[in-house]
């Protein structure tokens, strides 16, 4: 199938699952892009499409897929979560571990989450696993991996990540006693750090007993796998934003600066400067290649992307929605680059590397929802606040995968 298809999947159940949460046509219209060829979009270059024509949705269109849709369609309920033994593993973005929300939220911290949601993290002694139990549900196992130094070069997460992982008893047990099987769903700066995993599982690089072969697939969720522009811009002195290594040498000198911006602690000021080279272009091109040609041929990878528009973004200060107007100027950074962008990462740079002994039929772009960055994760970021439908955009994220990849699999 090519990626037409596929995208024209996801865009029927998103569109679905928006109705059943009671969107009309014209509010789900705010929230999606046509479905798309990955070859038919000018992402960048000279002959760069300049405007969303190729991805411009008319009210007509969605009104028959809303009208075409059956409450029977919906696939992802409690039942569909108590019949598939799925571990779904979270590894979340650059310096999650400085934020005060954590991606994915309405599932992680909800009280009443149909899942059973289980945070790892460092554990008090070298490559032990913390594990902490956010909530017991009788639906997927949901697994939050809060990986160290979440700030640092991919080199220094690598090895801590997958001894998370690997020593962690529950998860352990639910996979060899209990029969569950994994999927990983990489956020933002997590893709790279996923993929760069499965390579050193596949290779033996890592030395690992259960992950790699209880591993189904892999969602890629606006992913700087190529890199970020972003990286690029704020690592030189003529940044339009901030420079950043003046910024860390700002943090060393004014305690209280370090906290505001997120860089408490002399760690992760020393590890600020690489961690942000480590998502420049030409570092994340470099690597990509290297671990390409070593991903595992048994897994499914699927891909999907956010591209916001400049006129969506609410910037003017009276609007006070503060995550709306940092990514607004983060945005500005990629705009001229490419407009199809999510604020920090162009499309182009979200797409899974296809190397050639991994089927063709292993990978599934699912094309793009109109919103940013922050907006598929985050209720709020910062002081913001986005309308962002994430819920129903999970569901129809599941659902869609099932339907592709892993309905014989699971």
């Amino acid at each position: 199938m090519s990626d037409l298809k596929h995208s024209s999947v996801f865009f029927a159940n998103f569109a679905g699952y928006l109705k059943a949460a009671g969107y009309s046509p014209a509010q789900s219209q705010r929230f999606m892009w046509k479905p798309h060829q990955v070859s038919d979009l000018n992402m960048v270059g000279h002959n760069r499409d300049r405007d969303f024509s190729k991805l411009a949705l008319q009210k007509n269109q969605l009104e028959q897929v809303h009208a075409d849709h059956k409450p029977e369609h919906s696939l992802v309920d409690r039942d569909f979560y108590r019949k598939h033994k799925i571990i779904l593993v979270l590894v979340p973005g650059f310096t999650h571990e400085t934020l005060k929300n954590l991606s994915l939220h309405e599932e992680m911290e909800r009280s009443d989450s149909p899942h059973h949601v289980l945070m790892l993290q460092p554990g008090e002694s070298s490559g032990s696993t913390r594990e902490t139990v956010f909530n017991e549900g009788d639906g997927f196992k949901f697994v939050y991996a809060k990986y160290p130094r979440s700030n640092a070069a991919s080199q220094h997460i690598a090895k801590p990540f997958f001894e998370l992982l690997h020593n962690s008893k529950t998860l352990r047990r639910w996979v060899e006693e209990d029969g569950y099987r994994l999927f990983f769903m990489g956020y933002s700066y997590g893709c790279p750090l996923s993929l760069e995993l499965f390579a050193n599982l596949n290779t033996g690089r890592f030395k690992d007993d259960f992950l790699l072969k209880n591993t189904l697939g892999f969602l890629a969720m606006c992913g700087a796998i190529g890199g970020s522009y972003l990286a690029d811009d704020v690592m030189k002195p003529t940044s339009k934003l901030v420079f950043i290594p003046k910024l860390v040498a700002l943090c060393r000198k004014y305690p209280l600066l370090s906290k505001i911006v997120g860089l408490p602690t002399r760690q992760f000021q020393d590890d600020m400067e690489d961690g942000v080279r480590s998502l420049t272009r030409e570092e994340r091109q470099m690597r990509m290649a290297q671990y390409a040609q070593e991903l595992p041929p048994h897994l499914k990878y699927f891909s999907i992307a956010a591209v916001m528009p400049m006129q969506d973004y609410k910037r003017k200060w009276w609007h006070f929605n503060l995550d709306d107007y940092t990514m607004y100027l983060q945005a500005k950074v990629s705009e001229p680059v490419s407009v199809y962008n999510d604020g920090q990462v162009v499309m182009a740079d979200n797409l899974i590397p296809r190397p050639a002994h991994i089927p063709e039929s292993h990978f599934y772009h699912l094309g793009a929802v109109r919103a940013h960055h922050w907006a598929v994760s985050y209720k709020t970021f910062n002081f913001g606040w986005n309308q962002f439908p994430r819920k129903p955009f999970y569901k129809a994220l599941i659902h869609t995968i099932f339907e592709l990849g892993l309905k014989d699999r699971s």
